[in-house]
């Protein structure tokens, strides 16, 4: 048996072998294959760059589990980079399971045991600040500090519960909540998931409804994303951008053509083209775990590509094409 035929009649469990070791190492070790940022997440990144404590964005986790490996790290991308520039942020789901999600996902970004992450003040540990009139993002975090709480080593900053950050949560029928909010956010949430008054929350004094906010982003594995730009861009004109998954992608491509949304993250690769706008913003020291994913993605395609032009050139080279039409002849 020559070369070529070995390759031809190859046991397929070494190929499993070699996808399984090619998908592995990239966990551990980095590969840093170039991701290049797309012009439709760009322009999602450099509008919530251009934001501040004086505006607001909503992020909704309009996804369930089924797609939680594309839309995760959307969520996290987005929240920390609106985290970093003092922006408010609202966070809502679509479905209950979203609403779970978006709890893991804050309280990754929460976990101060994680260098880079943000350490977390609740609404009822500061209390006492608010009595004595402090509600302002930069006098509040002034004040919080000289109480004597210490940044914990390696976190990037502070998230106040109720003026940096409100978890809406998930609420049924969703589109007459968007709707609701058009006159007034704290109609529809009057507490959010943990229990806390939202119409006392310096978020909701500065951002009454959706005409007050700056932009919803909405990660959805589904055609949910459609509710905001029906409900919320038509009705209110707010400013909606997508997240979803790939195979999805390709369908919303008109709608920023045509304006009616700002921008799209397709895929784990969207997501991973903010972590690296990010990371080249100064916003996060490394890129997060779509980058990752993109190494593994990126590995299994190659090593998939060259297994296909090895297997057609071993089948050419060894004449396999000749014996099987003279077989057909026959």
């Amino acid at each position: 048996m020559n070369f070529w035929e070995k390759m031809l009649n190859i046991d397929r469990r070494w190929i499993y072998l070699a996808i399984a070791i090619i998908v592995i190492v990239p966990f551990f070790a980095r590969m840093g294959l170039p991701v290049v940022p797309t012009r439709e997440v760009e322009s999602i990144y450099n509008l919530v760059d251009s934001l501040g404590p004086e505006d607001a964005i909503f992020v909704g986790w309009d996804f369930d589990p089924g797609t939680e490996a594309e839309n995760q790290p959307m969520g996290v991308a987005v929240l920390r980079h609106a985290f970093s520039r003092h922006v408010p942020v609202f966070i809502t789901a679509y479905y209950p399971l979203g609403q779970a999600l978006a709890q893991q996902a804050v309280g990754g970004i929460f976990d101060t045991r994680v260098p880079g992450n943000y350490a977390f003040v609740p609404w009822t540990e500061w209390e006492s600040m608010r009595a004595a009139g402090f509600a302002g993002r930069d006098s509040l975090e002034t004040a919080w500090t000289a109480a004597g709480h210490a940044l914990p080593e390696g976190a990037r900053g502070w998230v106040f519960e109720g003026v940096d950050y409100a978890f809406l949560g998930y609420q049924p029928s969703f589109y007459l909540v968007i709707l609701g909010m058009g006159t007034s956010i704290a109609s529809q949430y009057p507490t959010d998931t943990n229990g806390n008054p939202v119409p006392e929350m310096p978020i909701l004094q500065a951002h009454k409804t959706l005409r007050d906010v700056d932009l919803a982003v909405t990660l959805a594995g589904s055609t949910t994303c459609m509710t905001w730009v029906i409900y919320g861009t038509s009705r209110v004109g707010l400013r909606v951008a997508f997240g979803v998954t790939a195979v999805m992608a390709t369908d919303y491509f008109p709608y920023i053509q045509s304006g009616q949304i700002v921008g799209m993250m397709g895929g784990l690769r969207g997501a991973a083209e903010y972590e690296v706008l990010e990371t080249q913003g100064g916003y996060t020291d490394v890129t997060g775990k779509a980058y990752r994913g993109m190494d593994v993605q990126s590995l299994a395609h190659i090593a998939i590509i060259l297994m296909v032009v090895l297997g057609n050139i071993a089948f050419f080279a060894g004449g396999f094409n000749k014996k099987t039409a003279l077989k057909a002849r026959r």
